[in-house]
């Protein structure tokens, strides 16, 4: 008698089919391994396609990072200004056009037990690419991540903030999410000051934490955090109406 596949297979397996834009109904190819009950209810919970649509409010529209995104990823990374702000950290990217897609297809692709990342473009209402938004470091044990938002010089007014209130939506009400974190550089005042107004409040400070290789310089940085229960609070609500009404 053959073995039931493992759940790292069954996983890889349907990896492989949304890359390759093969349609599927995800609870009778799960029913056709036979799997215990705990593993279909995980794979279900990797594989749900919320975690591949794009989030919508009424001035910003968050859509999945992928392959077709490559020229405006290149923009913003050939601009230093904005990823010194965005994420001074950020590793150079493939010189190859063809490599850069494939990297950013398999990000896209993958479920969070296999790249435990989800990354968009910030949108406006129309459309038009202004930014990213990442949340890295996501641990579904512990239902939380790390924020990273930039958004280039020239966006409409507020986007950014509508992107952070967009995505509060969709992680502390949708995907039930508990905490997230944000790390930010001391000679970033202007982005402490913002976090602060979203609700988040100051965990710790880390002194000399990060190597700043724009200087060379070692860097203190601001650990923030923000709970589901002050992520909707009267302050956010009222910025809420004022953008999205």
């Amino acid at each position: 008698m053959n073995s039931k596949p493992s759940l790292a297979y069954v996983n890889q397996q349907i990896k492989k089919m949304r890359l390759n834009g093969v349609a599927f109904d995800l609870d009778k190819y799960l029913d056709s391994f036979k799997l215990n009950k705990n593993a279909v209810a995980s794979l279900k919970w990797l594989n749900n396609p919320v975690w591949w649509r794009s989030i919508e409010n009424k001035s910003c529209i968050l859509t999945p990072r992928k392959g077709d995104d490559v020229p405006f990823v290149r923009s913003l990374w050939a601009d230093q200004d904005f990823i010194h702000s965005f994420h001074r950290l950020a590793k150079p990217l493939h010189e190859s056009d063809e490599q850069l897609t494939n990297i950013l297809n398999g990000e896209w692709s993958s479920s969070l037990d296999l790249n435990n990342s989800l990354h968009w473009i910030i949108r406006c209402s129309k459309g038009d690419p202004y930014g990213l938004l990442s949340l890295v470091e996501i641990s579904c044990q512990h239902r939380r991540s790390e924020i990273i938002l930039g958004v280039v010089p020239g966006s409409p007014f507020g986007l950014s903030t509508a992107a952070m209130l967009t995505l509060f939506e969709f992680y502390f009400k949708k995907i039930k999410f508990n905490k997230i974190i944000s790390n930010v550089f001391e000679d970033n005042p202007r982005s402490l000051k913002s976090t602060l107004h979203l609700g988040f409040r100051i965990e710790g400070r880390f002194l000399k934490h990060t190597l700043d290789p724009k200087t060379n310089q070692f860097q203190n940085m601001t650990q923030l955090g923000l709970l589901k229960e002050d992520a909707f609070c009267s302050g956010n609500a009222r910025l809420a109406k004022k953008l999205f009404s």
